[in-house]
């Protein structure tokens, strides 16, 4: 009976041990929950900015007799250096980048050929200076801007036949167009920019008397550029709300 009697009050001691030991509080250490990443902000283009281009220009000039019809016609093909500044200002809406641009560039670009096939007598089409005033329409991933653009150009052609003398001149003057084109730009820093730029200019037929007076000449001129672009970017950094994805 004794036995009994120590069983049972160690059997209830254990019991109120374990009901005691779950109502303490749990010491254990609380489970750990990571921060957020904090996501950077994208680039943001909007702002004004200016630079400087150069690269290479090629173009084609076609002469073609009017009247008196003395020659048949034939081109004076010309390529060179092509360089000079830009300035500008682009607005950011999400992925999409719209900007007005004004160029004005050298045109180092001049052609040289025999004139319609005339042994001895040499034609030539010079070109000095290339500008233009663009839209442009782009879509940004963060840092990097790929873009359309065009719109009105204008240039200052000469037209010459330097040999054999006397020369004879079509006059010098300039001319007016319109250019398309595309390119990419990166942003190297906050501030500045790299970037690569193809245009294409038409500045259509014009009409010339020679002078000496003599041949009424029509010149049909395009031209294609191929310029690397640097720039900045006046403004700071990256903004938090720009472009998002």
């Amino acid at each position: 009976m004794r036995s009994i009697l120590l069983v049972s009050v160690a059997a209830t001691a254990l019991t109120a041990g374990a009901a005691i030991a779950a109502d303490l509080p749990n010491r254990s250490d609380p489970p750990v929950f990571a921060a957020p990443i904090a996501r950077s902000a994208n680039f943001d283009w909007t702002g004004f900015y200016a630079g400087l281009n150069a690269g290479y220009g090629w173009n084609t000039s076609r002469w073609s007799a009017v009247a008196p019809t003395v020659f048949t016609a034939f081109n004076t093909d010309g390529n060179g250096f092509v360089g000079g500044g830009f300035a500008g200002f682009n607005w950011q809406m999400n992925q999409f980048v719209f900007g007005l641009e004004g160029q004005v560039k050298y045109a180092g670009t001049r052609g040289t050929n025999t004139c319609a096939g005339a042994v001895g007598t040499v034609c030539r089409t010079t070109q000095n200076m290339l500008g233009d005033i663009d839209a442009r329409l782009g879509f940004a991933a963060d840092r990097a801007l790929i873009f359309a653009t065009g719109g009105v150009a204008f240039t200052n052609y000469s037209f010459t036949n330097p040999s054999p003398a006397p020369t004879a001149a079509w006059g010098a003057g300039s001319r007016t167009g319109w250019t398309v084109g595309g390119g990419i730009d990166y942003a190297v820093t906050n501030n500045w920019i790299a970037g690569i730029e193809y245009k294409y200019y038409d500045f259509g037929s014009s009409t010339s008397n020679s002078t000496p007076a003599g041949t009424n000449v029509r010149f049909k001129e395009s031209e294609s550029t191929l310029l690397g672009r640097i720039s900045y970017k006046f403004g700071g950094p990256a903004s938090p709300v720009a472009a998002r994805f």
